[in-house]
């Protein structure tokens, strides 16, 4: 369900309709988080957000800074949601 709220919001931004930003990150935020726990992988949701902040353009705010690992899975789903095709 995630998947396809983040194919979702891929595609409308993609068509130029303005988000609420905070919406955009926690949606993404969420969808980061509960795909890696799927996995086997729990990640810490400050940073996560912190990193789809960073990696989206926004302002972090702060936020603690995220580690190699949790940049590398937010690049790699960003990527997927954003560039599905």
């Amino acid at each position: 369900m995630r998947i396809l709220q983040g194919r979702l919001l891929g595609r409308l931004l993609t068509l130029g309709f303005d988000l609420n930003v905070e919406a955009q990150l926690d949606a993404v935020t969420l969808e980061i988080v509960k795909t890696s726990e799927i996995e086997g992988k729990s990640l810490n949701n400050e940073q996560v957000l912190s990193s789809v902040a960073r990696h989206l353009g926004v302002d972090d705010g702060g936020m603690p800074t995220a580690t190699r690992e949790i940049d590398a899975v937010v690049e790699m789903m960003l990527n997927a949601t954003y560039h599905y095709q």
